[in-house]
């Protein structure tokens, strides 16, 4: 691995450098300016004419649009990634305006050229899609005109557009009625005023006083705001239910679908295998209490750490982290160790920076950067596993694929980086020497399964609630989307669980809802296919790490049933789902041994 030089406490004065996107605002808005101008001569060539163009027009069409996207998103990334570490940074938010104003400039323009390719007879579009010329975007032109059923004509698609600042004046409504909640909350450091999820965030905390009174606090401060979120949903939701009919979707969930080109059969099987085995969160529950000395877990209890593992120095997690790739593949660990080598992670707290990481793709032609907050813990050094493995998938498909193509669909995206977790996990289970530390991070990642399994399940029943009711003419009061939470979350928990009165509101805060509806069972779909990969890749050794580096190279060139089934794993068989939700009754032996 490179040599990593001691940074101290919480990654001090580990900062990325940017220059390798944007070396400055002024070359970035010379950036911006070009592309648009590039954008709006691209709409002027073009416009009226796909229906006309042979497959050569069209290769030579796809790879000037490949440009104008790695252009606008070197921009956006930069101008993005600068105000992700400092929210004070005055040139960076003015020229955030100017970029989102471009943004919308450059996407009018070239609208056009997806439509007038949906809107091609499949007689004319299939043969370009076959054509040699176009073999690196066939997925990515074929996977376009599965919407082609539902997108309506032009003239009515541009008067739809008109419309979308309404629906996102309720989003923003919403998003900005959450973040301006505050109660005041002292955490025994003195009373301040606390946001939603600086309360939520208390979770984790090993007081239980402070926790309990963390989730009522949270509640409380939610109560007064319960009719303005629930309006928010139900407008949004009226709306969305107005534009399937428009478009002629058969159900609320099935642009959800379409979108994550899954079959509504696959997800249906998932969901009820998954459901069928809630009975395995609800015995680790039952079990987390008798440990804590309760009849009864409390919610505010669920993610309470048992025991303490030891603390997890910045340089130390990189060195875990690159041992337990370089295990699996050196090619991986040399994907990993480049981004610390080029600087291209920020990993150190400071005032004015976001919370919580992220990895970002930035563009084709360029490389990933990550966004950590490091702050020494155990959870940290799976974090540091988890925003590698996104950089690796980005790294391999940027390298493989076109701008057009490089993107997983959104039901894989997570795959790499849990995968990545299970890479340092088994490390860590084999080689940490201190036991209170191996067994705190079996109860973290079990419980983290949990959460992305049963708990994203579950809120899409809720969804599938509240959109049946409101497609009966049930307005989505914030009494009525409480019987809807409360009823799926019992169903959940049963009897392991208590649920306080005000998680009544529990529903009220969560972005999801509000602007990519259904997308939460993405999350148990990746996390269920990465545990499945990871059960072949233990039985298979290293047969097993070619496939996979061919997987992290595909990215959206295939769909999520094709490259799944490259490794055998058929989604439309319902047992599939067995081999993953077994993985996780594993680590649940191994918790409950402990």
């Amino acid at each position: 691995m490179t040599a990593i030089t001691p940074t101290g406490p919480r990654a001090a004065g580990v900062h990325w450098d940017l220059t390798a996107i944007c070396t400055s605002v002024v070359a970035a808005r010379e950036l911006l300016t070009g592309t648009i101008a590039t954008a709006e001569a691209f709409d002027s060539r073009y416009r009226g004419h796909v229906a006309a163009l042979d497959a050569a027009d069209l290769a030579e069409a796809l790879a000037e649009l490949a440009r104008i996207s790695n252009a606008l998103h070197r921009v956006g990334s930069y101008v993005g990634l600068r105000r992700s570490v400092d929210v004070n940074d005055d040139e960076a938010r003015d020229f955030e305006t100017v970029v989102d104003q471009g943004m919308v400039r450059a996407q009018n323009a070239l609208r056009f050229f997806d439509l007038e390719w949906i809107a091609l007879d499949d007689a004319v579009a299939q043969p370009l899609i076959d054509a040699p010329e176009n073999a690196a975007n066939r997925h990515h032109l074929a996977s376009e005109r599965r919407f082609r059923p539902h997108v309506l004509p032009d003239d009515q698609e541009r008067m739809l557009a008109e419309r979308e600042p309404v629906v996102s004046a309720w989003q923003n409504l919403f998003a900005q009625t959450v973040a301006n909640i505050r109660a005041p909350f002292d955490d025994g450091t003195g009373s301040a005023e606390r946001t939603v999820d600086e309360l939520l965030a208390y979770v984790h905390t090993p007081d239980r006083a402070v926790r309990l009174a963390a989730l009522e606090t949270l509640y409380v401060a939610l109560e007064p705001h319960g009719d303005v979120l629930s309006a928010c949903y139900d407008s949004i939701v009226a709306d969305r239910l107005t534009m399937d009919r428009l478009r002629g979707y058969d159900s609320p969930i099935a642009p959800r679908h379409l979108s994550n080109e899954l079959e509504p059969a696959w997800v249906d099987a998932m969901m009820e295998a998954i459901e069928a085995r809630y009975g395995m969160a609800q015995r680790w529950f039952r079990k987390k209490a008798e440990l804590m000395g309760l009849e009864q877990l409390h919610l505010a209890d669920q993610y309470a750490p048992l025991g303490k593992g030891r603390a997890m120095p910045y340089e130390e997690a990189l060195l875990i982290v690159s041992d337990a790739f370089g295990e699996f593949s050196p090619a991986i660990r040399a994907v990993s160790d480049s981004v610390f080598a080029d600087r291209r992670v920020d990993a150190e707290p400071r005032q004015g920076k976001r919370g919580g990481a992220f990895c970002a793709s930035v563009a084709q032609d360029a490389q990933p950067f990550i966004l950590l907050n490091h702050t020494d813990t155990l959870r940290d050094l799976m974090t540091v596993a988890h925003e590698l493995g996104h950089g690796m998938h980005f790294a391999l498909s940027s390298r493989d694929q076109t701008a057009l193509s490089m993107h997983a669909p959104l039901a894989l995206c997570e795959v790499p980086s849990t995968f990545a977790e299970l890479l340092v996990f088994d490390r860590m289970l084999q080689q940490e020497p201190d036991a209170a530390t191996r067994m705190a991070l079996i109860r973290q990642e079990l419980e983290s399964g949990f959460a992305t399994v049963f708990r994203q399940t579950m809120m899409v029943r809720y969804e599938q609630d509240a959109y049946a009711a409101r497609a009966a003419g049930q307005a989505l009061t914030k009494d009525r989307l409480a019987e809807f939470w409360l009823s799926r979350n019992r169903a959940y928990y049963g009897d392991s669980m208590e649920l306080p009165d005000g998680y009544r509101r529990g529903w009220s805060y969560i972005p999801h809802f509000i602007n990519t509806r259904f997308y939460t069972y993405a999350y148990a779909f990746a996390h269920l296919a990465s545990l499945t990969l990871y059960a072949l890749y233990r039985e298979d050794g290293d047969a097993f790490v070619g496939p996979y580096l061919e997987f992290l190279a595909t990215g959206g060139s295939m769909s999520p049933g094709e490259q799944l089934a490259a490794f055998g794993i058929d989604l439309a068989d319902a047992a599939t789902w067995s081999k993953g939700l077994d993985e996780m009754e594993r680590m649940l032996e191994l918790a409950l041994a402990g």
